[in-house]
C-alpha cells in the first residue's frame, strides 16, 4: 500500500494532483475570491427574500386588472356600464378561461374632475396619460360609442380592445335572441370546448435557474481566472513555477482546475443560500410549483454546474492569458460577462427550444439545455449535441490558452495579442500540435452538425417536391432520391472531415506526409489488411446486433420500417455509386482525418494504445451524431473498427493499410445491402438485423484473424525498430 502511494506520489499524475493542489490553496486565499464564494451568498439572498416577503404582504391579492375610462358626463358612464353589465356581453366561459379567468375591471370617471383647474374632454386626458381610454357617447339611434386610445400605450390598447371585444359579443348575443325568434332560424355553427390531460402546476424554477447559473459560475470564475493568470505574471510569481521540472501544460490543467473548483462552489454556494432562504421563507413553492423539496432538481443542477463551469473556466482562461497585467485582464473579460447576460435572457423567453442553430450555440445551447433539464422536455439528439459541442469549445479554448501560455509564460508582459492567432508560424513542423487537433475537433462538432442538418433539410424539400401529392415515390424517385442523397454525404464528409483538417495543416505549416502519416508501408501488410477487410464486416454486423439485444440503441419499429426502406431503395442504385460514395470516400476521408491528422498530433504526447482509444472513441461519436439524430446502435461497431484501424495503423506506420481494410469493410456492408434479396438463400436475415448464420460468422472470424497475423508479420521488423 505505501509503495503504490509513493509511485502515485512520483508518477505524472501525481505530480499535477499536487499542483492542483497549490493552484487551489493560492486562489483561494485570495480575498476577492471569498467575497464572491461565500459573503455575496450570504448577504444577498436572504435580503432578496426579505424583500420578497415584503411585497407579498403588501400586496393586497387583487389580481385583477381595472382600467380607467374617460366620459364627458355622468349619464355616459351609466350607459356604457349598462352595456358591459349585460350577460350577453361576457364571452363564452371557455375564451374566459384561456386568459386571466375573470372578466376585466373598468372604473368611469368624468374628466371635469379628474384634473384641477380647467375642465378637459375626455380625449385631451387620455393624452395626458390621465385615463386608459376615452369614449364619446352619441345621442343617435342607434347610439354610436367612439372609444380613443393612446397610439403605443400598451395598457390604453389593450383597454379598447376589451372594449371592443365585450360590445362585439353583446351585439351578437342581441342578434341571436332576435333571430332565435324565427322557428326556421339554425344558429351557423355550435361549438363545444373539451380540455383533456393533467393540469401541471407552474414552476419558474426552469426560467429563472439557467440564469442564475450564468451569473454566478461566470462571476466566481472572473478573478481566480485573472489572479492565476496575469496576476502571477504580473507579480512575477509565475518564474519560480515555470522554473519547476513541470510541463507547461500540467501547469495549465492545473490553474483551469483551480478555477473550475471555485467556479461551481461559488456557484453551489449561491445555489444552496437561494433554496434555503426561499425555503425558510415559505417562498419555495413559488419557484418549484410544489411544497415539497425539489430533490432532483438540484441534482440535476449539480450535473449542469459541471458543464457551466468547465465552458466558462476554460474561456476566461484563454482570455486572460492574453493580458499584460491584471487591470488588462479586467478590461477583455467585463465585455464577456455583459454578452454571457444576453444568452442567460433565452431562458425567460417562451417557445424558444434547443433545436437546429440554437443546439451548437456556444452558451446559448447550455442555457437552453439547462431549462429543458428542470422543466423535464430534453431531447436526447439535441442534448447530446450541446453537450459535445460545448465540451468542444472548453477543449479549443484550452488549446488557445496553452499556445499563449508558451516562452512568454514566465515574463512580467505577454508578447501575444488576439491578432497572433491568426498568424501563420514561421518554420515547418512535422505534425500538429494537441492543441491544433483540439481547436479542429472544435470546429468539426458544430460544422457537421450544421451542414448534416442542412443537406437534410434540403433532401426533405426534394423528396415533398417529388411526391408531389402521390402517397408515396416510385421506385425511379426513390433510387435518385437515395443517389443525390449519397453524393451529397459525400460532399459533406469531404467539406468538414477533409478540408478543415487539410486547412489546418496549411496554416499550421506542417508537413502533409508526416501528419496524415502517407508513408509507404510494406506491401505484405496491404495484403494482411485485405483480408482484414473481408472478416470484419461480420464482426461489426454481429457487434451491432449484440448491442441491440443489450438495449443499446435499439431500432424502434419506426427506425426498422426507414431501415427496410433504404435497402429496398439500394438494390435500385447502381453498385458503383454505392461503393464511391459509401466505401471509397470514407475509406479516404475518415482515415486521414483520425488516423492520420489526429492520430499524428495525440501520438505527441499520449501512448500508442491510449492514442488508438482516444481515436477509436472519437470515430465513434461522430457516427452517433448524423443530422438531427443520435444513432447510439452505431456506436459500439464503430469504436470496434476504431480500435482495429487504429492498430493497424500504428503497426503499419502508414494510414494506406487501414483505407485498404476500412474500403474492403466498407464496400461488403454497402454490397450485401444491394443484393440482400439474392442471399436470403444463405440464411441471413439482413432486413430484420439478426445475428448472421454460425457458420458465417465462424468463416468470417477466422478470415479477420488471418489477416491480423499477417499484418502483425509484415510489421515486426518496423515493431521491434519502434
Amino acid at each position: 500500500m505505501t509503495q503504490g502511494g509513493k509511485h502515485f506520489r512520483n508518477s505524472s499524475l501525481g505530480r499535477l494532483w499536487r499542483l492542483c493542489q497549490k493552484e487551489l490553496k493560492e486562489t483561494s486565499r485570495d480575498r476577492r475570491t471569498i467575497v464572491t464564494l461565500l459573503l455575496m451568498p450570504l448577504l444577498v439572498y436572504p435580503l432578496l427574500s426579505m424583500a420578497m416577503n415584503r411585497f407579498l404582504l403588501s400586496s393586497d391579492g387583487d389580481t385583477t386588472v381595472a382600467y380607467q375610462v374617460g366620459v364627458a358626463a355622468d349619464d355616459d358612464a351609466n350607459i356604457i356600464d349598462q352595456l358591459l353589465s349585460d350577460p350577453r356581453s361576457q364571452p363564452p366561459k371557455a375564451v374566459l378561461n384561456s386568459s386571466s379567468g375573470e372578466l376585466a375591471e373598468f372604473r368611469y370617471a368624468n374628466t371635469v374632475d379628474v384634473s384641477e383647474g380647467q375642465p378637459l374632454t375626455p380625449v385631451e386626458a387620455l393624452e395626458k396619460h390621465l385615463i386608459d381610454v376615452a369614449i364619446d357617447v352619441s345621442d343617435t339611434t342607434p347610439r354610436k360609442l367612439t372609444i380613443y386610445a393612446y397610439r403605443g400605450d400598451g395598457r390604453s390598447q389593450n383597454a379598447r380592445r376589451i372594449l371592443v371585444e365585450r360590445l362585439q359579443w353583446m351585439k351578437l348575443g342581441y342578434a341571436e335572441s332576435v333571430a332565435s325568434k324565427n322557428p326556421d332560424y339554425q344558429p351557423p355553427v355550435q361549438v363545444e370546448v373539451v380540455d383533456r390531460g393533467e393540469e401541471e402546476p407552474a414552476t419558474i424554477l426552469a426560467t429563472i435557474v439557467p440564469l442564475v447559473l450564468v451569473l454566478m459560475t461566470i462571476t466566481g470564475a472572473v478573478y481566480p481566472a485573472i489572479d492565476l493568470t496575469a496576476g502571477e505574471r504580473e507579480r512575477g510569481t509565475m518564474e519560480s513555477l515555470m522554473a519547476s521540472p513541470v510541463p507547461r501544460f500540467q501547469v495549465l490543467i492545473a490553474k483551469y482546475f483551480a478555477v473550475v473548483v471555485v467556479a461551481m462552489l461559488t456557484a453551489v454556494a449561491n445555489l444552496a443560500a437561494m433554496f434555503t432562504t426561499l425555503w425558510l421563507g415559505g417562498l419555495l413553492p413559488l419557484l418549484t410549483g410544489s411544497s415539497d423539496f425539489p430533490w432532483l432538481q438540484v441534482l440535476q443542477i449539480l450535473g449542469l454546474l459541471v458543464l457551466f463551469s468547465g465552458f466558462f473556466s476554460a474561456v476566461l482562461l484563454s482570455l486572460t492569458s492574453f493580458a499584460r497585467s491584471f487591470k488588462e485582464a479586467q478590461a477583455y473579460l467585463i465585455p464577456v460577462m455583459l454578452l454571457s447576460i444576453t444568452p442567460g435572457m433565452l431562458s425567460l423567453m417562451p417557445g424558444v427550444r434547443l433545436s437546429g442553430m440554437l443546439a451548437i450555440a456556444p452558451l446559448v445551447n447550455i442555457v437552453l439545455l439547462a431549462r429543458e433539464v428542470l422543466s423535464g422536455e430534453v431531447v436526447v439528439a439535441a442534448a447530446a449535441i450541446a453537450v459535445l459541442s460545448t465540451m468542444g469549445y472548453a477543449v479549443a479554448a484550452l488549446a488557445i490558452a496553452a499556445s499563449l501560455f508558451g516562452s512568454d509564460a514566465v515574463t512580467r508582459t505577454s508578447n501575444q495579442t488576439f491578432g497572433s492567432l491568426l498568424k501563420r508560424p514561421t518554420r515547418w513542423s512535422d505534425v500538429p500540435t494537441p492543441q491544433t487537433a483540439a481547436m479542429v475537433l472544435a470546429l468539426l462538432v458544430p460544422s457537421y452538425f450544421v451542414l448534416s442538418n442542412v443537406l437534410l433539410q434540403y433532401l426533405t424539400d426534394f423528396k415533398s417536391v417529388l411526391l408531389g401529392g402521390q402517397d408515396d415515390l416510385s421506385n425511379e424517385q426513390a433510387a435518385g432520391l437515395q443517389v443525390r442523397s449519397m453524393l451529397l454525404s459525400s460532399v459533406a464528409l469531404i467539406a468538414v472531415f477533409g478540408l478543415i483538417p487539410l486547412f489546418a495543416s496549411w496554416f499550421g505549416r506542417h508537413r502533409l506526409q508526416s501528419t496524415f502519416r502517407l508513408t509507404r508501408p510494406v506491401m505484405l501488410s496491404l495484403v494482411g489488411a485485405l483480408v482484414m477487410g473481408f472478416g470484419a464486416w461480420a464482426i461489426a454486423h454481429e457487434a451491432f446486433v449484440v448491442a441491440e439485444s443489450f438495449g443499446i440503441g435499439g431500432l424502434s419499429e419506426e427506425r426498422i420500417a426507414q431501415t427496410k426502406k433504404i435497402l429496398k431503395a439500394w438494390t435500385l442504385v447502381p453498385p458503383w455509386v454505392l461503393l464511391l460514395t459509401l466505401a471509397v470516400t470514407p475509406a479516404i476521408i475518415e482515415e486521414l482525418c483520425f488516423r492520420g491528422f489526429l492520430f499524428s498530433a495525440l501520438r505527441r504526447v499520449l501512448s500508442p494504445w491510449r492514442t488508438i482509444l482516444l481515436t477509436s472513441f472519437l470515430f465513434a461519436l461522430f457516427h452517433v451524431i448524423t443530422g438531427n439524430a443520435l444513432l447510439i446502435e452505431r456506436f459500439i461497431p464503430s469504436f470496434l473498427l476504431g480500435l482495429i484501424l487504429g492498430a493497424i495503423a500504428y503497426r503499419t506506420g502508414s494510414v494506406i493499410p487501414g483505407m485498404v481494410m476500412h474500403f474492403v469493410h466498407n464496400g461488403l456492408l454497402e454490397m450485401v445491402g444491394h443484393y440482400h434479396e439474392k442471399l436470403q438463400f444463405l440464411g441471413a436475415d439482413f432486413e430484420n438485423q439478426t445475428h448472421l448464420p454460425p457458420a458465417w460468422i465462424a468463416i468470417a472470424t477466422t478470415i479477420a484473424i488471418a489477416g491480423a497475423g499477417i499484418v502483425w508479420w509484415a510489421t515486426i521488423p518496423k515493431a521491434k525498430v519502434a
